[in-house]
């Protein structure tokens, strides 16, 4: 059973170890830098300037939306993160059939599939969070 798929490469166990501890690592940077964003937009457009109101508050917004875009996308990757956590600690164990090969690149394979979707929507984020970036906060919401 040839289970390679010509859009997923086929990585080996430590690669594929490796890349799921990097697509963590990421996820967490977007979820708390994305909240800290959200959290520090809030606070800025809590304090307006009267007499430029709209234009202080519309890039605001638009950082805002970038920001919650970007920790949807952490959420939306955490449940394909946890399922990669699942299909590593199955490698882990003994093979509970005779065909302890395929039942493993079986289990290799789901492994990237599901790292393939979480790289996806966390590299989402980043680039809601880099897009959001350009907006400067006053020195006070940093």
């Amino acid at each position: 059973m040839n289970l390679q798929s010509a859009d997923i490469p086929m990585l080996n166990e430590t690669e594929l170890r490796e890349q799921y501890a990097q697509l963590q690592q990421r996820a967490l940077r977007v979820g708390s830098h994305g909240q800290s964003r959200i959290d520090q937009l809030a606070a800025a457009m809590q304090s307006p300037p009267n007499d430029r109101a709209d234009d202080y508050l519309r890039p605001l917004k638009g950082a805002t939306d970038d920001a919650m875009a970007a920790v949807l996308s952490y959420h939306r990757a955490l449940p394909f993160l946890e399922t990669a956590n699942s299909l590593i600690e199955s490698l882990a164990q003994p093979s509970p059939s005779a065909d302890d090969e395929e039942w493993r690149d079986q289990l290799l394979f789901r492994l990237a599939e599901v790292l393939e979707v979480a790289a996806d929507l966390i590299s989402e984020g980043e680039a809601q969070l880099e897009h959001g970036a350009g907006v400067e906060l006053p020195g006070s919401f940093l």
